[in-house]
């Protein structure tokens, strides 16, 4: 269907991805790119997601073997709803890496307290579906261009780096969100399968003295401790904020960023993808 002008291709898995074989095709390097809206591709072309362009860029250098990058994520995933696709299903797909997707802006505090009973229906939908996240995004993005933005707290985002991760690198939070991305790696590990986290930061870190560095150093410093390779591409964006014209980087829409300050334009994407295809 098109979505704002866009083509989406969603797959019989019910993934923005081409279809794929299960066992592997011989010869296939495959790379499961698993997170939520950011490694989904929100604003942007299939082919310009950072998946598919590292898939283009990493074919264009070796012709040993066919590298394949599956796309394996849904607008409004969590960091649990990733971990137990991976365990229930994705490994299934005998992947020899796993690219983890983290947004800074909602992976940290985006997981939100117990629901109560009235709320209970739609988060089963949540926990269980693929359409019910995506539907219920869509419908906010209705709404906002119905009544304006202000309606959407998402579109007016807040300004104190507090309400999207905590200042205090011990606090307890860091434990709930490092804990599935830990179980991730060791299943991983256990099956001698690459695993690397990507970690993408709000466009408020890129230029704002207020808004730390402290989830790239908190969770990189986790990474190291159990062997788990990460890359943070925030001194990348802020490299390319820093080549371009003087606020560049600011506004709703800008050099790198799409939309809500958090998703990546195609720019934005292809430094990923670039940044990815050294490691």
């Amino acid at each position: 269907y098109l979505w704002e002008g866009i083509p989406v291709h969603i797959n019989s898995r019910g993934f923005r991805t081409e279809e794929f074989a299960v066992p592997k095709p011989v010869g296939t390097y495959r790379i499961l790119n698993v997170g939520d809206s950011v490694a989904f591709g929100w604003e942007v072309r299939q082919e310009d997601t950072y998946g598919k362009q590292l898939e283009r860029i990493l074919n264009a250098r070796n012709d040993r073997c066919r590298y394949e990058v599956i796309n394996a994520a849904v607008p409004a995933w969590t960091i649990e709803m990733e971990r137990n696709f991976l365990l229930q299903e994705g490994l299934d797909y005998q992947p020899d890496m796993v690219l983890l997707d983290i947004t800074v802006v909602n992976d940290i505090y985006g997981r939100g307290p117990a629901v109560s009973e009235r709320q209970a229906l739609f988060q089963w939908l949540r926990d269980h579906t693929y359409f019910w996240p995506f539907l219920t995004i869509q419908a906010r993005f209705l709404l906002a261009k119905k009544r304006g933005p202000e309606v959407i707290p998402a579109l007016n985002p807040p300004r104190s780096a507090a309400a999207y991760y905590p200042l205090d690198e011990d606090s307890p939070i860091w434990d709930e969100v490092w804990a599935p991305i830990a179980e991730m790696g060791q299943a991983c590990q256990q099956q001698g399968i690459r695993f690397v986290v990507l970690v993408f930061p709000t466009a408020f870190q890129l230029h704002s003295a207020v808004h730390p560095d402290v989830p790239q150093r908190v969770l990189g410093q986790r990474a190291a401790a159990a062997g788990i390779e990460f890359v943070d591409l925030l001194p990348v964006y802020r490299q390319a904020c820093n080549d371009a014209a003087p606020g560049a980087c600011e506004g709703y829409e800008n050099l790198l960023f799409a939309d809500v300050w958090m998703h990546p334009n195609p720019l934005g994407h292809q430094l990923a993808a670039e940044t990815l295809s050294v490691r």
